[in-house]
């Protein structure tokens, strides 16, 4: 005799069992005209996305999400990197930073460094995106060694801590 398969009696999205209402505050909740400039940094929206186009002619202008968190002072990442090592290899990490900094923006233009400051013996980068502190606590755990700590908060915020 044989046994029937039992089916699914409802289908479940596993990616996201109830509907979370915190979110990214920037991110764009309507689609813009198409294209629209930015007036601070010169990013382009068009085709759904902001890049670094040249458009002739773009009679529509708003602030770009990165600039938006510029001006807010509003990051949506921290890297905070510290230790005897770094102290030593200050100039050249730094420049590491800004060479990352500089790929990622070509490729996306809402990946950006806001400010590095000096606190308490350690440095803090903030950024306007979530991933280029991702891939600056790679090149330094590649690199360099030493211990990486990599958070993601609720509120979309990517949280790096490298110390050697």
């Amino acid at each position: 005799m044989k046994r029937k398969k039992k089916g699914n009696l409802f289908k479940q999205d596993r990616a996201r069992i109830f509907k979370d209402k915190r979110g990214d505050p920037y991110q764009q909740k309507q689609k813009l005209p198409d294209p629209t400039l930015c007036p601070n940094c010169g990013a382009v929206f068009t085709k759904g996305r902001w890049s670094w186009e040249s458009i002739e002619f773009v009679e529509n202008e708003k602030l770009c999400p990165a600039c938006q968190r510029i001006e807010d002072g509003y990051p949506a990442g921290f890297v905070e990197v510290e230790g005897d090592f770094y102290q030593t290899h200050r100039e050249e990490i730094l420049h590491l930073f800004r060479n990352l900094e500089e790929q990622e923006t070509q490729e996306h233009p809402m990946e950006r460094i806001m400010r590095i400051t000096e606190e308490d013996g350690k440095t803090v980068i903030t950024t306007t995106g979530m991933h280029l502190p991702r891939m600056i606590g790679d090149a330094l755990k590649n690199s360099y060694q030493g211990d990486l700590e990599i958070s993601y908060d609720a509120e979309s915020i990517a949280r790096v801590h490298w110390v050697r």
